[in-house]
């Protein structure tokens, strides 16, 4: 803090500033200088330190984790094997959930159907109009009157009166992730994620049936044709519930059984 308020100053006067030994301040300032935290220039007869702009640091250090996870997925990537897909995995903190949520849309092939509150859909954003973009189609049902989304199909409700923010990911039938964040992402009330062949695609059937109620219900208050309501359906069905890849492998291993 005291290069913050004083960019530019020695070792001496930032210990002086501090109440510590000028010994000690060096250190400390040479292990955050090596930590790309502090700037260091000694073209000068004096060696004068700066504090790094906070978001410069913020972006050094998120470019630091992208290249060790990268490096760690090569060396890893011949050790790990997937978790059982009969399984059911509780995810224990935020930041895990939207990052096995934005894994499962960059994943998705065929199709991709999100229920959640603005705050999680909101920061999901890039993934899911990448996944549009790409070609999956996405149906995002959302709990507002007024988001958009490129490339996506929208039906709308009202945020219900739950604590906290609602997240449902659902990818190709066979893949789901739904939990409920506590308000302002505090911490994770509830969150689960899993590929079992058996739970995800009736979890998919079961959130489509809804998006595809709440999108019927809508429409009674325009007072829509018998025609309308069924072209809407018939639509919705084929895009989204005919030969989703979850149901397909379902049916294939209940006749294997």
């Amino acid at each position: 803090m005291a290069l913050v308020r004083d960019p530019g100053s020695t070792g001496y006067k930032v210990a002086k500033a501090l109440g510590k030994p000028v010994p000690n301040t060096y250190k400390i300032l040479e292990t955050l200088e090596a930590g790309g935290a502090v700037l260091l220039d000694d073209s000068g007869k004096s060696r004068l330190y700066s504090a790094l702009p906070i978001k410069e640091y913020i972006n050094q250090q998120i470019y630091s984790l992208k290249d060790t996870g990268e490096k760690l997925s090569k060396e890893l990537q011949n050790l790990s094997t997937a978790p059982p897909e009969e399984g059911v995995y509780r995810l224990v903190n935020v930041n895990q959930v939207y990052a096995k949520a934005a894994a499962m849309i960059a994943s998705a092939k065929f199709n991709l159907l999100i229920d959640a509150d603005t705050l999680p859909m909101g920061r999901l954003r890039e993934p899911i109009e990448a996944a549009a973009s790409r070609g999956v189609t996405v149906l995002l049902h959302c709990h507002d009157e007024d988001s958009t989304f490129e490339g996506c199909d929208i039906i709308r409700s009202c945020k219900l009166d739950w604590p906290g923010d609602w997240l449902v990911v659902l990818v190709d039938g066979i893949e789901y992730l739904i939990s409920i964040l506590a308000e302002g992402e505090a911490y994770v009330h509830q969150a689960v994620w899993s590929k079992n062949p058996f739970i995800a695609p009736c979890i998919y059937q079961g959130y489509l049936n809804k998006a595809m109620l709440y999108r019927i219900t809508l429409m009674f208050g325009e007072k829509p044709t018998l025609e309308l309501v069924k072209a809407e359906l018939d639509r919705l069905w084929i895009n989204y519930g005919v030969d989703d890849p979850g149901t397909v492998a379902l049916m294939k291993l209940l006749k294997s059984l």
